[in-house]
């Protein structure tokens, strides 16, 4: 009985706050990214 409820909340289990962790950081690492870019096409 309490194997059969572990097994039930791990099939449940989804990593939220990770994958909205992970999506934050790309998108700030993109906007980084093209400030940088935008900055040094400006000196051109």
């Amino acid at each position: 009985m309490g194997k059969h409820d572990e097994v039930h909340e791990a099939d449940d289990f989804q990593p939220k706050g990770a994958v909205a962790f992970f999506v934050v950081m790309i998108v700030f690492y993109t906007i980084i990214w093209f400030l940088m870019y935008f900055e040094l096409l400006s000196r051109v």
